[in-house]
């Protein structure tokens, strides 16, 4: 059996040396793009609809409805290793209403994931939110690949902090001056020079606190529940990166690489810190 026949195989240009995953099993997911949203599989009650858990929190070794983050394996997958994190039981919550402790039980989860399969290969763990951030069920939740350490992603590395509009007792957050969206913000821990698996308890509580008033800032400028996606950088020096989708990639943009930020990022900057 091919790669391609097992969901996906990952394919390196011969000429730029980029890599592209090919996966046409994705294309079988349910999503909302049509307007009509399906019978949504991260809801309690429909625990069979899913591939088998991995993990919880809350009722463990059941597999009931009585959870507050759940874990599964993406059932359409483009990594070796692609899981679901199932935020809470709430169809309709989000990181917009989640209170705090919610929040905290995310990231910690995050922490958990990641320091299970950190020596299996590169761990992404990102957050879609929104159909202007590719979102393709309404169901809150994050997606977590372990991609090949032999395959080369094309990720911002942390450099100098510029920009900064807030400075917390574990994290200092900021808008860089190569921006590539309007009113991206990078939440960068001020222990620097780790993985995320190596985040504290305590950091988790700061993280949560100021990733939650962040989004209630960029409310004011994107109005209620705006699109957006966020990451957690896979490698050592970790920082997180939240990006509002204000704007939609052009044809410059798709052929060059190059992106076009119509906010400044100084300007930026400044709004938030107000």
């Amino acid at each position: 059996m091919t790669k391609i026949e097992v969901g996906f195989e990952f394919r390196q240009n011969p000429v730029n040396r980029k890599w592209v995953i090919i996966a046409p099993k994705r294309s079988l997911r349910p999503n909302i793009e049509g307007g009509l949203e399906p019978a949504c599989p991260f809801c309690p009650g429909r625990e069979s609809w899913t591939p088998k858990e991995v993990f919880r929190i809350g009722h463990d070794g059941k597999e009931d409805s009585h959870w507050e983050i759940r874990v599964v394996p993406n059932k359409f997958p483009f990594a070796p290793i692609h899981e679901i994190i199932t935020h809470s039981p709430d169809h309709d919550g989000s990181l917009f209403t989640y209170n705090h402790e919610q929040i905290k039980r995310i990231f910690r989860v995050y922490k958990m994931r990641f320091c299970e399969y950190e020596k299996k290969g590169q761990v992404y763990i990102f957050h879609n939110h929104g159909p202007g951030a590719a979102e393709s069920l309404p169901h809150d939740h994050t997606q977590l690949a372990v991609i090949p350490p032999n395959i080369t992603l094309d990720i911002p590395i942390m450099g100098e902090v510029e920009n900064q509009f807030k400075d917390s007792r574990h994290f200092i957050l900021s808008c860089p001056n190569t921006s590539e969206w309007p009113y991206e913000v990078w939440i960068i821990p001020k222990n620097r020079g780790r993985t995320y698996g190596e985040i504290t308890e305590e950091e988790i509580d700061n993280l949560a606190a100021v990733y939650q008033e962040t989004l209630v800032k960029m409310q004011n400028f994107f109005g209620v529940d705006f699109s957006f996606n966020h990451y957690i950088y896979p490698g050592g020096d970790w920082y997180l990166r939240l990006i509002p989708r204000v704007k939609v990639p052009g044809g410059f943009e798709l052929g060059t690489g190059v992106f076009v930020n119509t906010v400044d990022p100084k300007t930026a900057a400044k709004q938030l810190s107000e």
